[in-house]
């Protein structure tokens, strides 16, 4: 009898670590940027992502015998022209205190193909589901609710993503975005209604009607003010998102040279521009309806002179938002999702427009607690 009580003993302590020591979840270094080969709209086009998993052994083990990962899976939409590992210090919180334990942060370049229909964001949000469908696939969970928006077919790596089977642990999408990904999470939740079950909105683009002129001058000026965090312990989260822009514009443009030859379409060489443009589109229920999220929360920054919350959701005091001003921002933007009384979460939070990374602590409990996905 000892024997057998040591041997089930052996077995929980060794057999079974993470029963026995709880297994805690743990942020890994900042992963490696993966590249993809996209073809869709008769371009071929590069495309980026990163997927951060801090699921402990046990979690992954429960999710692969499970049928449905449990709250959802995060998609990160970037601001405009950044790289998948900028930003890391908030999505990796995302990954580390939500409930799945999985963040997706996918970018691709701008969609300009035959088919005008489709260039910009409006091929944007083909592509970028098909890449987090792809990335899925390879974990062996599915889009649950996905249907395609186009009948165009898209390939990533020469695999054709329509023969992709809808099998393995199934899930559902949260969609996050942060300034120009502000709109594009907007179209995302809008085009796939079915899989989109939560949206968060980050220092967001989307709820002002200018022009790209306007738009420039006040991201200068809120690059300027950034620039100055350098001399107050944030020169590391400064320096990376300034290079991260400039890899992301400066990689789309100079990829655009050769494809405009290649393809005899010159129009090609403007299609950064096109991206510019895209970001200053103004959204609501009258161009994207989102009805039928369970959770829906916006957050701006308090310090944000590029999207102020003042000009951009009407609230005068930014420090004490009025109940009023609250209401009428949601009755602006949302009114289908308000007549549906889900959950919403209206924030003014310190910082820049740099806030997610800055401020990456306070932004990713926010936007959890929103969608009611903190674990």
């Amino acid at each position: 009898m000892p024997r057998l009580l040591i041997s089930l003993l052996m077995f929980f302590v060794i057999g079974c670590p993470a029963m026995s020591f709880g297994e805690m979840r743990n942020i890994p270094d900042k992963p490696k940027t993966e590249k993809l080969k996209v073809s869709f709209n008769g371009e071929t086009l590069k495309a980026f992502y990163i997927v951060i998993d801090t699921r402990t052994t046990e979690e992954k083990t429960a999710d692969d015998m499970g049928a449905k990962i449990p709250g959802g899976v995060f998609v990160f939409f970037q601001g405009h022209g950044q790289r998948p590992t900028d930003a890391y210090k908030f999505s990796s919180k995302i990954s580390e205190a939500g409930k799945s334990g999985i963040v997706i942060v996918p970018v691709c370049d701008t969609p300009y193909g035959k088919d005008s229909q489709w260039r910009g964001d409006s091929g944007k949000q083909v592509v970028l589901m098909e890449i987090v469908r792809y990335v899925l696939n390879e974990k062996g969970i599915c889009v649950e609710g996905y249907k395609p928006i186009t009948d165009m077919p898209v390939s990533i790596n020469g695999k054709n993503m329509q023969e992709i089977p809808s099998e393995g642990s199934a899930a559902k999408i949260l969609a996050v975005g942060w300034s120009h990904g502000g709109i594009l999470s907007r179209r995302f939740t809008n085009a796939y209604p079915d899989a989109v079950i939560g949206l968060a909105h980050v220092c967001p683009a989307g709820y002002e009607q200018w022009g790209s002129t306007k738009l420039l001058l006040n991201f200068g000026w809120e690059c300027l003010r950034i620039s100055t965090w350098c001399f107050r312990g944030h020169m590391g989260d400064v320096l990376g998102a300034a290079w991260g822009i400039t890899k992301g514009i400066g990689g789309d443009t100079g990829r655009s040279v050769p494809l405009s030859i290649v393809h005899a379409q010159p129009s090609k060489l403007f299609r950064s521009g096109r991206d510019i443009k895209d970001c200053t589109l103004y959204c609501d229920d009258a161009n994207f309806p989102v009805a039928g999220i369970s959770n829906l929360t916006v957050i701006f920054a308090e310090g944000d002179s590029c999207i102020d919350v003042r000009e951009h959701a009407g609230i005068s005091d930014p420090a004490n938002p009025s109940s009023q001003e609250v209401d009428a921002f949601w009755g602006k933007f949302y009114p289908s999702v308000v007549a549906e009384e889900i959950k919403l979460t209206f924030s003014v939070l310190p910082g820049s427009h740099l806030a997610p990374v800055s401020h990456s602590d306070v932004y990713a409990k926010t936007v959890l607690e929103g969608l009611d996905q903190l674990k």
